[in-house]
């Protein structure tokens, strides 16, 4: 089999209308030894795999003149037997988007922004299995080219059903010596099971009945001298003469052909018993990861949340817990990139933050810690940005540190934004001692205010017209609601603003109140 990982270096169609992602791809299919040819629009992409044939298609799907979900139909259109690969990759992460691009005929679906070491592994993947189609498709050709020059089965049979004449490759298929078959009836070639039902068939056609094999060609079973039993190709032509009808069937031994169908059959299968593997461990892994975070914290009459993940697995964290002096702690915590490589990321964390919380530990312990374990964990560019409070027993005072995500907020009873707390530290695991760094900023609390804590998720949100949330609009819905109410609302009008886009980060709120005040923290419901 031909190894077409190292007889050339394989060609690649990009197809971006944006010609820094363009660039991008360049760079890292020439780190992968793979060569490149650049397009802008759908109809160039489909006009560059016509001329060009490259082996591998990555194609966006926002593109002028012709978007990916068309040219990807028409390049699986213009394919002529051979099967190329086509990856989308796109910033549309919904599962309608992901399902469209599928059904359009894409191999894989990757969603923007794509790192370099996972486009590496998926172009990997893609090699192997161009790999082996291609070489089950030489090995189709080989069999193919060998049955070509080998002349077929040749027989001509009676009304009665009696062999009047077979060619000596009828004889050698079957096992017979030269000459041999003539005079016998047609059914010796066939399995013994259905020789006798064999005479019924032509009897029945020869009196007016249907054309179930005349002209057409179809798999049937033959049966060589031996008693093997074998698939065959069988097409049957009917000859008309003044005094007599003859039918001549045309066989050719396809058991080389079923045995590579069987065994792309088996792969096929292998491949679907992979993918589910696969799914179970995701499933898997979201239920650990879930078991890790203390629920019973969390439902804290003062704590209000949403995690809003753009993948299966946000990277971005929610938690909370309280001290045995009565301090209660929040962390909000967002982990470089998203999905799966972000969750792993961030999931260290949560252990050691309960364990510094059940003993009490300052804030500025904590910073410390989870900042030391974390520059001790991760990888080289992989880092943590995370706001963390600590409220007294009493409600009266917080302790807040912000680290590489947006400003904490101190809103009034009434929702006005008091104070900003902005980020003046880097974020978790950047440096190996955060020393200065670690020390919180001290805040005065009044009876019904609370303290606002979100990744930039939610304010960089972007819809289709690529309008951000913003912070404007968050800090409008903190002053049109009540305090209890304000996640909730944030919530219905982030999916206002997307408007069915996908997000292309995780979106997260943490709402904590102070003291509760007698009346001020229950303001009317404005839409009264």
């Amino acid at each position: 089999m031909t190894d077409i990982l190292h007889t050339k270096a394989l060609t690649v169609l990009v197809a971006d209308d944006t010609s820094a992602n363009r660039n991008m791809m360049t760079v890292f299919l020439r780190k992968l030894g793979l060569a490149s040819i650049c397009v802008a629009d759908g109809r160039e992409a489909v006009d560059a795999y016509v001329e060009q044939r490259p082996d591998i298609v990555l194609m966006d799907l926002m593109m002028p003149e012709m978007d990916g979900f068309e040219a990807t139909r028409r390049i699986r259109a213009a394919q002529r037997g051979e099967w190329t690969p086509i990856l989308i990759m796109s910033a549309l992460n919904a599962d309608a988007d992901i399902v469209a691009g599928l059904d359009a005929g894409a191999d894989d679906y990757m969603v923007k922004p794509i790192s370099f070491t996972v486009f590496a592994a998926k172009m990997r993947t893609m090699q192997r299995l161009l790999a082996m189609e291609r070489g089950q498709r030489e090995l189709l050709g080989r069999v193919q080219a060998i049955s070509n020059a080998v002349i077929d089965g040749i027989v001509t049979v009676d009304e009665t059903g009696l062999i009047q004449s077979a060619n000596p490759a009828a004889h050698r298929m079957f096992g017979y010596e030269a000459g041999s078959l003539i005079g016998q009836n047609v059914s010796v070639l066939t399995p013994p099971g259905i020789r006798s039902e064999h005479d019924g068939y032509l009897a029945r056609y020869l009196a007016g009945g249907p054309k179930a094999v005349i002209g057409t060609v179809r798999e049937v079973q033959g049966a060589r001298a031996g008693g093997e039993i074998f698939p065959l190709e069988l097409g049957v032509t009917e000859l008309k003469f003044e005094d007599r009808r003859l039918f001549i069937g045309v066989l050719r031994d396809i058991s080389e052909r079923v045995r590579v169908r069987e065994e792309r059959e088996q792969h096929a299968a292998h491949l679907q018993h992979y993918h589910d593997e696969q799914q179970r461990e995701q499933l898997l892994a979201r239920q650990i990861m879930a078991s890790q975070v203390n629920t019973e914290a969390m439902n804290d009459p003062r704590i209000h949340y949403s995690v809003m993940p753009a993948q299966n697995f946000s990277g971005d964290m929610v938690v909370a817990a309280t001290s045995p002096g009565g301090r209660l702690y929040a962390m909000l915590a967002d982990a470089t990139g998203h999905g799966l490589s972000a969750a792993v990321s961030v999931q260290p964390v949560l252990p050691l933050f309960y364990a510094l919380v059940a003993q009490d530990t300052p804030l500025a312990g904590v910073v410390s810690q989870i900042n030391h374990m974390l520059h001790e964990t991760l990888p080289v560019g992989r880092f943590v940005g995370a706001a963390m409070m600590s409220l007294s027993a009493d409600g009266c005072a917080a302790d807040v540190w912000v680290g590489g995500v947006p400003a904490v907020l101190v809103v009034t009873a009434d929702g006005r934004i008091r104070a900003r707390v902005p980020s003046q530290q880097l974020p978790l695991g950047v440096v190996e001692s955060c020393r200065e760094g670690c020390a919180p900023e001290q805040v005065v609390l009044a009876p019904g205010e609370q303290i606002v804590l979100h990744s930039d998720g939610v304010t960089e949100a972007a819809n289709d017209a690529g309008e951000d949330f913003g912070l404007a609009r968050l800090e409008a819905v903190i002053a049109a609601w009540p305090a209890r109410q304000r996640v909730d609302m944030a919530k219905i009008a982030l999916a206002e603003h997307l408007a069915g886009a996908s997000a292309h980060d995780d979106m997260s709120l943490l709402m904590i109140d102070a003291k509760a005040a007698d009346s001020a923290g229950e303001r009317a419901d404005p839409s009264i």
